[in-house]
């Protein structure tokens, strides 16, 4: 970043005014900040989904509420983190130093009501300049039901509390009353919920203190002048890398699944990607979709926003900085009352998180595969399966009441030009972030084993580069009964490969009871399991991108030799016709080019 060439926020160019190597150190000690906030809240957070699992993400926005410093998390809280400071301030006129502020509510610029959003002001030299944000996923909100998820609440109402900004401290302390209606309307709220909430007090005060530390070590001015010109370079890293893109308008239509009672033949999913190079911009048109549903499923402008902003970075430098800069040169056109866009109050949100919003990431992202090769990502396995339920019960063990939401999902990941699915991808949502759940501190905690937990070959979605197979997983409750609450996807709509590729393995949710019958269930479903039942879930598989017929015959060769494709999908999904011998498997190559030159294609 030299002098010469540094561009300013206009457009034009300039000298820098700092040095380069300042620019370098400033913006790996701002990402440090934020590192150490999050480790705060790792590393004394109650609850597995936030300890264990890691579902949060701390951030650094500046104080007008603009985006500025994110740090490693989850895809669907960041790229729209910025909006919650940015109402808050609209609701006060009186933020001090001390204060610290909690918003979950999806109408005032947050994701869903079980993302709660704690943000603390900074201010140094007394002028407030950051906001130090931490969100996180609670594994219970008071719900009616034991669940953050309440697929057919058709209204906010139906959800548990909303907090639309709310001054939950005040000179570094609690304000009681607040804290006392949160933990006696949250399930396990004095014990559970109560320790995350400090923890994250924890981390936007850690984040706080490092921030003044900063600006008294290099001065308020140079801190102000490296936040600007950070956000400038931001703009121009996304100006430069939409110029390298075709001119074209490019769409997609990804499908969710049908939704009981809501969406009976499925919510399909559309977005409209005009890329304009000469302008340096991209305009994504999300207003062909559909009304909002009577169901939980609606999108909130946070994570319609997010999803987007998602979608369009997976096919872009992962070296752009995302902040205001960069998400500044996207316009996202979206309708009021859709359910994909801004609901209507009271429009029930409470998955507008994972399901619908998956969907819409997968759209964003496939469309791009119309600009032909290396452009492009297949879709992903999406939804909140049974192998990502919410668990609940009394464990007879302690006498006590738990409730949490276990993370047993494996595979999933889309295939992109070179690289086949990532195996530890997840959700589009979540874009690999989330953490496995360690199973043996679960079978501690909960009163539940798990039998089996494994990938299913031939799932993944064949191509020239493969997507990453499914998974399978059974657990049961140990002498006691369980609730376990589930929204699936992908079970008839499966996740589509581009440029050829094949779609993923579908999802499927069955349940064993204790003659041995296993019985398919609905994939959206809250379910009682007792002693004696087991829970079997499967995980859709990732698309393929290519053609599958154009794979090396080596790694086909190599994916059954690890078990993701076996033999018989060697041949018939890649032509690939393999032999075992004494030394292995091995390809037999005559036989390949002769059942590869036989498929018409």
């Amino acid at each position: 970043m030299s002098e010469d060439n540094t561009q300013c926020h206009d457009g034009g160019t300039g000298p820098s005014e700092l040095e380069p190597y300042l620019m370098t150190v400033l913006s790996k000690k701002f990402e440090a900040i934020t590192r150490d906030m999050t480790q705060s809240l790792l590393k004394s957070a109650r609850s597995n989904i936030i300890s264990v699992a890691r579902d949060f993400s701390s951030a650094i926005t500046l104080y007008d509420g603009r985006q500025f410093m994110i740090d490693e998390g989850l895809p669907i809280h960041l790229a729209n983190i910025h909006l919650v400071p940015q109402v808050t301030r609209e609701y006060f006129d009186d933020v001090r130093p001390g204060d610290c502020f909690l918003t979950n509510s999806p109408y005032a610029g947050n994701t869903h009501h079980a993302d709660y959003t704690l943000h603390s002001p900074v201010f140094c030299d007394g002028e407030p300049l950051f906001w130090t944000v931490s969100r996180a996923h609670q594994a219970d909100v008071g719900a009616p039901v034991p669940s953050t998820y309440v697929a057919d609440g058709e209204t906010v109402f139906e959800e548990g509390m909303h907090l639309p900004s709310v001054r939950i401290q005040r000179e570094y302390e609690d304000r009681e009353d607040i804290v006392r209606m949160c933990t006696e309307n949250i399930r396990v709220g004095e014990t559970q919920w109560y320790g995350d909430y400090r923890a994250q007090v924890a981390s936007v005060r850690r984040g706080e203190t490092e921030i003044q530390n900063l600006c008294e070590e290099y001065g308020v001015d140079v801190v102000k002048t490296f936040v600007e010109e950070w956000l400038e370079y931001g703009e121009r890293m996304m100006r430069q890398e939409i110029a390298t893109l075709p001119a074209e308008t490019i769409s997609h239509t990804a499908h969710h699944d049908p939704i009981p009672d809501a969406a009976p033949e499925g919510v399909p999913v559309t977005v409209e990607l005009s890329i304009l190079p000469d302008e340096e911009r991209i305009v994504v048109d999300l207003t062909d979709n559909e009304d909002t549903i009577p169901a939980g499923f609606n999108l909130t402008e946070a994570t319609t926003v997010a999803a987007v902003y998602g979608g369009i970075f997976n096919n872009l430098d992962a070296d752009i900085p995302h902040n205001q800069g960069c998400i500044d040169r996207i316009d996202v056109e979206m309708g009021d009352g859709k359910v994909v866009g801004r609901p209507e109050y009271p429009a029930g949100t409470s998955l507008a998180t994972t399901n619908v919003c998956d969907t819409l990431f997968n759209a964003v992202q496939a469309s791009f595969g119309q600009l032909g090769e290396p452009y492009g990502m297949a879709e992903g396995a999406s939804g909140m399966p049974i192998v990502v339920s919410n668990i609940s019960g009394v464990d007879p063990r302690r006498d006590e009441e738990f409730v949490n939401q276990v993370i047993y999902y494996g595979g999933g990941g889309p295939a992109v030009h070179g690289h086949d699915g990532w195996m530890m991808y997840g959700i589009p949502i979540t874009g690999g972030v989330i953490y496995r759940d360690s199973v043996e501190v679960d079978e501690h905690q909960y009163p539940i084993l798990v039998e089996e937990n494994e990938l299913v070959p031939d799932t993944g979605g064949p191509g020239k580069w493969r997507g990453a197979p499914g998974c399978i997983c059974r657990y049961r409750p140990r002498d006691t009964e369980i609730t376990v609450t589930y929204f699936g996807n992908a079970t008839e709509f499966p996740p589509k490969g581009i440029r050829g590729g094949k779609a993923g393995g579908k999802a499927a949710t069955k349940i064993e009871t204790a003659d041995g019958t296993v019985v398919d269930t609905p994939s959206i479903n809250v379910v009682e399991v007792g002693p004696g039942e087991t829970v079997i879930g499967r995980f859709a598989g990732g698309g393929g991108y290519g053609d599958p017929f154009e794979r090396d015959p080596e790694r086909v060769r190599s994916d059954v030799e690890q078990g993701y494709v076996t033999v018989d999908g060697a041949d018939e999904d890649y032509g690939v016709v393999l032999e075992e011998t004494s030394t292995g498997i091995e390809i037999d190559e005559d036989a390949t080019r002769e059942r590869r030159n036989e498929v018409e294609r």
